[in-house]
């Protein structure tokens, strides 16, 4: 069973800031996303496309992802190399310049093990990404100040 979680955002900083935040994800995730407590990187060099991380949760569990889209300025996407519960997940972040600043579409799509975890991914999920977007905002915020 496939799911598809997104979640969309308007935030005042610029593409290029939003972008050099989101693509140094060994400093930028763990400020904001509440899933990740540190990111381990598993590659040399700068991220990009093959780029892999370990993240450990709060709680000491991990997980390996890899970057499989890399497009400065547009998109990245981190692939999910191993787990119990997915076949398969894909993070993306879609960056867009709007009068406003930037809009950041955050989407995910998993394939699910088992069809019984598809109504309670989408129940729980939604609000969670949610949560961890309007998190972005304020790191973005902190990071490079805000106007407001």
């Amino acid at each position: 069973m496939v799911v598809q979680l997104n979640a969309s955002i308007v935030v005042e900083q610029d593409v290029t800031q939003v972008w050099d935040f989101l693509a140094d994800p060994v400093a930028s995730t763990p400020r904001w996303d509440r899933s990740v407590a540190e990111v381990i990187p598993r590659s040399p060099g700068p991220v990009d496309v093959g780029w892999e991380a370990t993240t450990v949760s709060p709680s000491g569990k991990r997980q390996d992802f890899r970057v499989t889209a890399y497009e400065p300025g547009r998109e990245l996407t981190f692939s999910l190399l191993s787990s119990l519960m997915f076949t398969r997940a894909d993070l993306t972040f879609r960056l867009t310049g709007t009068p406003a600043g930037t809009r950041i579409d955050h989407v995910i799509d998993v394939e699910l093990r088992s069809r019984l975890l598809g109504p309670v991914l989408r129940l729980v999920s939604k609000r969670a990404l949610g949560v961890d977007l309007d998190l972005l905002r304020g790191a973005l915020a902190d990071f490079y100040g805000s106007a407001g």
